[in-house]
C-alpha cells in the first residue's frame, strides 16, 4: 500500500510541475515591459580611455520582478563596445587571421560571470579583444550589479566591526549577519529580491534584444554567464543565431553534489600543475610536491591564525588583522585563473608557504590593508542568486563531500554548520530555491562551441561535458594548458569566435586550440620582500615613500649619466686629439662601477616588468629568476663604487685633477654605491 501510495504522490507532483512549467510557458512575461532605452553617459567615463564612438552607454528599463504584477521598474546599464574594423585602413586583408575583412552585421551579447560581476571589468579587458576586429558587442549589467541597480553597494563596507574578529567560526557568523543586513535593508527600501535571479536575468537578455531591434544575434557566456546563456536558450530561442559558453558550470548545477566540488577541483589543479612541474627537470628538483606544500602551511595555521598590528583602525577597529586558512588555502586558487600564472606559480607556491610558516608580518600587514577592494562585485546580486537558483542548497552536501575527502584544504571553505545556516538564511530571508523545473538541462540544436580550460580550477571540462548531450549541433573545444574563460585570455581567441559566428554550420576552426604551450616555469624564482615592504609603506604612510623613491630615483640617474659621458668621453678626446688626466686607474673602476649600476638598475627593472606582465600578484612574493643577475650587478656596481673612490682619492693626492673630473668620478663611485646599499636594503641582494 505504502509503495502504492509513494508512486501516486510521484505521479501527480510531476502533472504539477508539468502543468506549473506549461503555464510559465504560456504566461506572457513582458506585458508590462516597455523595452524603453535611453542614452547615458558611460559611468567609467575618465577611468577607461577611449574615443567618443568606440563605447556608448545605455539604460534599458525592465520590471524588477516580471512574476509579480505590482512590480516596480528598475533601469540597466549596458555598454556597447563598436567593432573597431576601418575601412579605409590599408593592409587589412584575410592573411592574417583566415578571416574576411570587413565589419559583420550580426553583434554578440557577452553575459558575464560572477554572479555579480560589474560591466566595467569586462569594458577594460575587452576593449582591446579582437573580436571587436570584426563585431559590435554588447555587455548587459544584470539586474542588481554596479549600476544596475545594486542593492546592496554598501554590502562590504558596513559594520567592519564585525569582521574584526579572532576566529574563522567568528568571520563566518559575520558573512552571515552581513547577508542578513543586506537582505534586510533591501527589503526595507522597496526592493522586490526575489526578483534578482538567473530566470529573470534570462528575460533581461531577451527583452534587451527586442528593444534593440535586432532580430538574432550572437551569444558568448563565461562562467556564471554559461547558466544564464543555457536559461537564455530556452528563454530565446529564436533570437539566437549561434552560441558560445566558456567555462561552463550546468544550469541544472544544484541537482548533483560532483559540479560544486570546489575543493576536489581544486585539487585536481594542483596535482595537474605538479606534473607538468615533474616534466620540468629544474623545477621538479626545486619544487617536488606542490599540493603537499601549500597543505602543510594551511595545517600550521588552521588553529593558530597569523594576527598582525595594523595602523587602519576604519578597516580594523581593534588595530589588528587575522589571516585564517582560508586566505592562505586559496591564494594559488586565483593564480589558476589565469594561465599567464602558470609560470611562476610552483615559485609562489613554496615562497608563499614560506612566509605564512615564518608568519611575515610585513607581507600580511601589507596584504591586510591593501586588499580589500571588492569593488568589482555586488555581493547582494551574488547572494541572491546562490539563494534563489538553489546553489545554497547544493553546497551543504558537495561541501560536505569535500570536507570528507580533503579535510586541510576544505577546512578553508568553512564549517557544515555554517553552510546549513546559509542555506536555511536564504528560507528565512524569503529567497527559497525556485522550481527546479526552470532549472533543467537544456536541449537545443542552436550551433555551439562549449569550451573549457584543462586547469580552469572553478569550472573544469568535467562540466562543461556534462551539458554537450544537450547540443545536438555543439562542438566541445578543450584548450590545454589553460584556466578560466581561455577564450577571453588567449590571443586568438577572438579569431577563433569570428571564424564560428562567421559560418556556425561549418566544422570550427580550432587551429588556435593548438597554440597553447606548456608553460616555462620559473625556476628558481628570485624571492624578496622587497614589493611587500615598499606596499606596506604605501598603505601606511605614502610621503615616507618620497625617500626611497629619491634614493634610487638619485643613485639611478647619476650612475647612468656617469655611464654615458665616459663611454662617450673616450669619442670625445680621440676626435679633439686630446690626451685624457692621469689618475691610476681610478677612470677605468669608476666607468665599470657606473657600468654595472646601470646594468643592475635595467636588468631589475626588466624582471619586475617581466613578473608583473606574468602576474601582478606574483610580484610580491618574487621576481622572474633572471632578476638575481640584476643584484650581482648591483653589489659589483657598489664594490667598484668603492674601488673608484679609494682611486680618485688616491690619484687626487698625488698630482692635481681638474675639479670637474674630480668631482665626477666621487660622485659616481657615491652613486653606485649608494645604488647598491638601495638594493640591499629592499632586499634584492644576491644572498
Amino acid at each position: 500500500m505504502r509503495t502504492r501510495y509513494l508512486y501516486g504522490l510521484s505521479w501527480l507532483v510531476a502533472v504539477l510541475a508539468v502543468s506549473n512549467t506549461a503555464h510559465a510557458q504560456s504566461t506572457d512575461f513582458f506585458s508590462r515591459d516597455s523595452f524603453r532605452i535611453d542614452a547615458f553617459v558611460c559611468p567609467f567615463k575618465g577611468d577607461i580611455d577611449y574615443e567618443p564612438g568606440e563605447i556608448e552607454c545605455g539604460l534599458l528599463q525592465v520590471p524588477e520582478n516580471r512574476e509579480n504584477p505590482d512590480s516596480r521598474f528598475i533601469e540597466l546599464h549596458f555598454v556597447k563596445l563598436n567593432a573597431t574594423w576601418d575601412d579605409d585602413a590599408e593592409g587589412e586583408d584575410e592573411d592574417d587571421t583566415g578571416l574576411a575583412p570587413g565589419k559583420r552585421d550580426d553583434p554578440v551579447i557577452y553575459l558575464s560571470g560572477g554572479p555579480g560581476s560589474h560591466a566595467t571589468y569586462y569594458v577594460n579587458r575587452f576593449k582591446d579583444h579582437r573580436i571587436r576586429k570584426h563585431r559590435d558587442m554588447y555587455i548587459l549589467e544584470q539586474r542588481g550589479v554596479g549600476y544596475s541597480h545594486d542593492f546592496c553597494p554598501n554590502y562590504s563596507s558596513r559594520k567592519p566591526e564585525k569582521f574584526d574578529v579572532g576566529t574563522f567560526s567568528e568571520q563566518q557568523q559575520a558573512s552571515l549577519a552581513a547577508a542578513d543586513d543586506c537582505v534586510i535593508n533591501a527589503i526595507a527600501a522597496g526592493v522586490d529580491v526575489k526578483g534578482y535571479n538567473t530566470i529573470e536575468n534570462a528575460r533581461d537578455v531577451h527583452a534587451f534584444r527586442r528593444a534593440l531591434g535586432i532580430d538574432e544575434w550572437n551569444v558568448w557566456g563565461i562562467s556564471y554567464g554559461t547558466i544564464l546563456g543555457q536559461a537564455y536558450v530556452r528563454e530565446d530561442p529564436e533570437g539566437i543565431r549561434a552560441i558560445v559558453l566558456d567555462s561552463v558550470v550546468p544550469l541544472n548545477a544544484r541537482g548533483d553534489t560532483l559540479f560544486w566540488r570546489l575543493i576536489n577541483w581544486y585539487d585536481r589543479d594542483l596535482r595537474k600543475l605538479q606534473e607538468l612541474c615533474q616534466a620540468d627537470a629544474a623545477c621538479a628538483k626545486r619544487y617536488p610536491d606542490l599540493p603537499g606544500r601549500l597543505r602543510q602551511a594551511a595545517r600550521s595555521i588552521i588553529d593558530d591564525p597569523i594576527v598582525v598590528d595594523v595602523k587602519d583602525t576604519e578597516l580594523y577597529p581593534s588595530g589588528q588583522a587575522t589571516v585564517f586558512a582560508d586566505i592562505v588555502a586559496f591564494l594559488p586558487f586565483v593564480f589558476l585563473y589565469e594561465q599567464t600564472n602558470y609560470p611562476g606559480l610552483p615559485g609562489m607556491i613554496y615562497a608563499w608557504a614560506d612566509a605564512v610558516e615564518r608568519r611575515d608580518e610585513t607581507l600580511f600587514r601589507a596584504l591586510a590593508q591593501a586588499g580589500t577592494d571588492s569593488g568589482d562585485l555586488s555581493q547582494g546580486m551574488y547572494n541572491a542568486i546562490f539563494c534563489l537558483d538553489g546553489y545554497r542548497d547544493a553546497l551543504v552536501n558537495s561541501a560536505a563531500a569535500d570536507r570528507a575527502e580533503f579535510p586541510i584544504l576544505a577546512a578553508a571553505i568553512g564549517s557544515a554548520e555554517f553552510d546549513q545556516k546559509f542555506a536555511q538564511r536564504c528560507r528565512d530571508l524569503g529567497l527559497p530555491s525556485r522550481e527546479a523545473a526552470q532549472y533543467a538541462p537544456v536541449s537545443t540544436d542552436i550551433p555551439a562551441l562549449i569550451v573549457a580550460g584543462d586547469m580552469d580550477p572553478v569550472t573544469p571540462p568535467p562540466l562543461a561535458k556534462a551539458i554537450l548531450p544537450g547540443f545536438a549541433n555543439g562542438t566541445y573545444v578543450e584548450f590545454p594548458y589553460a584556466g578560466h574563460g581561455p577564450l577571453r585570455s588567449v590571443d586568438c581567441g577572438g579569431d577563433l569566435l569570428n571564424k564560428f559566428y562567421d559560418d556556425p554550420a561549418a566544422e570550427p576552426d580550432l587551429a588556435c586550440v593548438d597554440e597553447m604551450e606548456a608553460p616555462e616555469f620559473f625556476v628558481p624564482l628570485y624571492t624578496t620582500s622587497a614589493a611587500p615592504s615598499l606596499l606596506l609603506i604605501s598603505v601606511e604612510d605614502k610621503k615616507r615613500l618620497a625617500v626611497p623613491i629619491a634614493w634610487g630615483g638619485i643613485s639611478i640617474v647619476i650612475s647612468l649619466i656617469a655611464f654615458i659621458v665616459l663611454s662617450v668621453a673616450p669619442i670625445g678626446r680621440r676626435i679633439d686629439k686630446r690626451r685624457p688626466v692621469s689618475v691610476d686607474g681610478a677612470r677605468w673602476v669608476t666607468w665599470l662601477a657606473a657600468t654595472f649600476a646601470t646594468a643592475a638598475a635595467a636588468t631589475i627593472g626588466g624582471a619586475i616588468a617581466a613578473t608583473v606582465e606574468s602576474s601582478e600578484l606574483l610580484a610580491l612574493l618574487g621576481l622572474v629568476p633572471w632578476a638575481w643577475y640584476g643584484t650581482v650587478f648591483g653589489l659589483l656596481g657598489g664594490l667598484l663604487g668603492i674601488a673608484a673612490i679609494v682611486l680618485t682619492i688616491r690619484a687626487r693626492l698625488g698630482r692635481s685633477i681638474p675639479i670637474g673630473t674630480l668631482l665626477g668620478f666621487l660622485l659616481t663611485g657615491v652613486a653606485a654605491l649608494s645604488l647598491s646599499s638601495f638594493l640591499l636594503y629592499l632586499d634584492l641582494g644576491p644572498f
